[in-house]
């Protein structure tokens, strides 16, 4: 008989305990200590990702982190921004992609935006989670300063000569080009191809529609953001309804999750992406918990 074994194990005990606490110990860390505070209306891109590699390369990607916004409004323009080949599944394969903020084989850590609102510009990929384990994202709030929807309201339908005369929403900017109009914005222009109506009220899809045909082509402006489309023929279009018209591209999702394990999403929300709100791919046990794809608020003058 062995009378040494239990004593062993009670020296071991110890060791075993604090060895725990070291390693689970979880360090907050607040990123306005490396110069990224909200509000600036500035570009935040390059600021935010040099702070995150700081800190990776200071306390590596393993231990367990909280990396912390002070709550407000962080603008993220392409420059400066990471640029990355990805292959998303259901999206335009039109790499490289520039990405936001990309968070790449990081184990325990936590981003938490705390009610902040991302703001990016141009064509972007938000948010990308690559290869993580034990990861969570929450409190943040994405969406586009200049989205690639171009949003109208019929002011006439001509339904015998099918003619159909819009009104582009106040933040729509636009070129005319051989007749053919164009919505524009931050280093893009688009022809929108097709669109989905819904009723200037309710905002409801109009009833026994789908995606529709859209006037871009023929067109003439007869005034200052309004527009004259020739050929555009549909009688569902009643003057009042609102229009929410789009190219057919689909390049990036709002959050990008690939190949991870234990990813949790909490109280995110996403009011606009080009592609989809989230795209999550090779990924085990991933939680929603206040996901959202939304309007901003019911006086949210977009209806898309």
């Amino acid at each position: 008989m062995n009378i040494l074994k239990p004593y062993l194990l009670i020296l071991l005990l110890p060791f075993i305990y604090f060895d725990s606490l070291a390693q689970s110990a979880t360090k907050s860390i607040d990123l306005s200590t490396y110069g990224v505070v909200p509000n600036t209306g500035t570009n935040s891109t390059a600021l935010v990702n040099k702070a995150i590699q700081s800190i990776f390369s200071k306390i590596g990607k393993k231990q367990p982190i909280i990396l912390k916004f002070k709550k407000g409004r962080y603008d993220f323009h392409p420059e400066g921004a990471l640029t990355r080949e990805y292959y998303i599944s259901n999206h335009d394969q039109d790499n490289p992609k520039t990405v936001g903020m990309a968070f790449e084989n990081c184990d325990n850590i936590t981003i938490d935006g705390q009610g902040s609102d991302f703001i990016y510009h141009g064509r972007m990929l938000p948010i990308a989670l690559i290869e993580n384990k034990n990861l969570t994202l929450k409190n943040i709030h994405i969406d586009f300063e200049r989205p690639q929807i171009c949003q109208v309201k019929i002011l006439q339908n001509d339904t015998i000569n099918g003619t159909i005369t819009y009104q582009t929403a106040p933040w729509v900017t636009y070129t005319i080009k051989d007749s053919i109009f164009y919505n524009t914005g931050e280093g893009w222009q688009l022809r929108p191809t097709s669109g989905i109506a819904f009723e200037e009220k309710t905002k409801r899809i109009v009833y026994n529609t789908s995606d529709i045909r859209v006037g871009t082509t023929k067109v003439k402006e007869l005034s200052q953001g309004i527009i004259q489309a020739q050929q555009w023929k549909n009688s569902k279009l009643i003057p009042g309804t609102v229009v929410a018209m789009r190219a057919g591209f689909r390049p990036s999702p709002g959050v990008f999750v690939h190949k991870g394990k234990n990813i949790r999403l909490e109280n995110i929300a996403v009011h606009y992406a080009e592609g989809m709100g989230l795209l999550a791919q090779l990924t085990d046990n991933i939680t929603l918990e206040g996901f959202r794809i939304a309007l901003r608020r019911d006086q949210d003058p977009r209806y898309f």
